[in-house]
């Protein structure tokens, strides 16, 4: 069991890549630490889980310092923090777009991980071998010209985890995953604007991503293969990055 009695925070756990995810660590040995904003997608989560004991839920936005630090309070040790939350919201540099759009999006997809890591930082110390995966965005390598607030949070976060794996280095592991476009709730409404065809159109590999190949790619990022890399990012784009 590849993370047998090892503890994993992962936020935005009950999102379409999150759940995977979450079934992959828990069939691997993990005791997962479920972070969302939605309680009813937690329950459900709960309710799929292999193990339900290995699956602890927390329901936060993780607003702030107190309560990122409530999440982890009684976590002696963390072997993992993998921070998937994050919302994708589109904006029109119009008056307003400040506080309306870029405040929130910065608060929920950068601001949030960089306080909870905060709060989880010495119990990651104490761990022997501990992770961070932090997941991007293609919008960080090419722009999505619709999202630009959301683009400039994904660069963010690829510049957190550069930092973070020279400041944490040799003891915690830092590396970066940036998805491209996956068949998931949150990409669907540009796909539908954009036309399915168009879409396929610019992806080498011609269709979407699904969920469970970023959530594999995660959890090699976790596990032992992985042991020599840190300050990266991995693109799960189908070869969007190249065309």
């Amino acid at each position: 069991m590849m993370f047998d009695g090892k503890t994993i925070v992962v936020t935005g756990a009950s999102g379409g890549i999150g759940v995977p995810l979450v079934s992959r660590l828990i069939s691997a040995g993990a005791r997962v630490i479920a972070v969302d904003i939605n309680a009813d997608a937690l329950e459900d989560l709960k309710a799929q889980a292999s193990v339900p004991a290995n699956l602890i839920c927390h329901c936060s936005s993780m607003d702030d310092e107190a309560a990122c630090a409530k999440i982890v309070k009684n976590e002696d040790k963390i072997y993992g923090l993998v921070h998937l939350a994050g919302i994708f919201v589109p904006d029109s540099m119009e008056q307003n777009d400040t506080e309306n759009i870029f405040d929130p999006v910065m608060a929920a997809n950068i601001r949030n991980v960089y306080s909870l890591y905060i709060a989880a930082r010495d119990a990651l110390l104490r761990q022997t071998g501990a992770r961070v995966v932090l997941v991007s965005s293609l919008a960080f390598r090419r722009g999505a010209p619709s999202h630009t607030a959301y683009s400039a949070a994904k660069g963010a976060l690829v510049g957190m985890a550069r930092s973070l794996a020279r400041r944490e280095a040799p003891h915690i592991l830092v590396n970066a995953v940036a998805p491209g476009l996956i068949d998931t709730a949150m990409p669907a409404q540009m796909i539908q604007k954009r036309g399915i065809e168009t879409v396929l159109a610019g992806i080498p590999l011609k269709r979407l991503g699904s969920p469970d190949e970023v959530a594999s790619v995660i959890q090699f990022l976790l596990g032992p293969d992985s042991s020599y890399m840190t300050g990266q990012v991995l693109n799960v784009d189908g070869g969007i990055i190249c065309n």
